[in-house]
């Protein structure tokens, strides 16, 4: 299904796009950490009017050019010395659109959407690119992970000193949802085990190189 944007939205997601470099693209690995059936990639499914879901799609490494089974690394700056992206940054799609001058490729994000009733936080990707959800990955794995922050689990009337943090967390999980306004096996956040949801399996999500 195509959408159509009007000429001053589709302005603003382009001029939103340059603010930032992207890399790729690249497949995003699906593996499992205590279910090693699990072992595909993640797709970009239909979720609602401009927005896709990270779903999961059994199988080898995608390779056919546009496909909806690939990504990019968008960031603000890179290492003058390496070339390599500073991090954090976002991972991207290109949504295709119908515009007045055809079929236009839309950067849009992964961003994490909380659901206040719940811990797991439901993967979605929409038009834009810098209001994605702010990840990091390993550079020898590819093994995407978010900064877990202060650890607040015996916070009390003393400030902590160390001040305790989680460091690097990689709770991913795959699980059947309404992802939008669909019912789909995709990608979710945990924010503290065990998940609410009981169908969420652990699960790690890398940057692979596209063969």
């Amino acid at each position: 299904m195509q959408f159509r944007f009007t000429a001053s939205a589709l302005a603003t997601l382009v001029a939103t796009a340059t603010a930032s470099n992207a890399t790729g693209p690249f497949a995003l690995h699906i593996t499992g950490k205590t279910n090693t059936s699990i072992d595909g990639y993640a797709a970009a499914c239909h979720a609602g009017a401009a927005i896709e879901g990270l779903c999961y799609s059994s199988g080898s490494d995608p390779t056919v050019p546009g496909s909806v089974t690939q990504f990019y690394y968008n960031y603000t700056s890179y290492n003058s010395d390496t070339g390599e992206p500073s991090q954090p940054g976002w991972l991207t799609y290109l949504l295709s659109v119908g515009s007045s001058n055809g079929t236009l490729s839309i950067p849009s994000a992964v961003q994490l959407i909380p659901n206040f009733a719940s811990n797991v936080f439901t993967a979605l990707i929409y038009p834009s690119v810098e209001d994605g959800t702010a990840v990091y990955y390993h550079p020898e794995n590819g093994t995407v992970y978010l900064s877990g922050g202060y650890d607040d689990s015996h916070f009390n009337a003393t400030y902590p000193l160390p001040v305790p943090t989680l460091g690097n967390l990689t709770n991913f999980h795959l699980c059947y949802q309404f992802t939008g306004g669909y019912y789909y096996q995709s990608i979710a956040w945990v924010s503290t085990s065990p998940p609410h949801n009981p169908s969420c399996q652990p699960v790690d999500l890398s940057i692979k190189q596209i063969s």
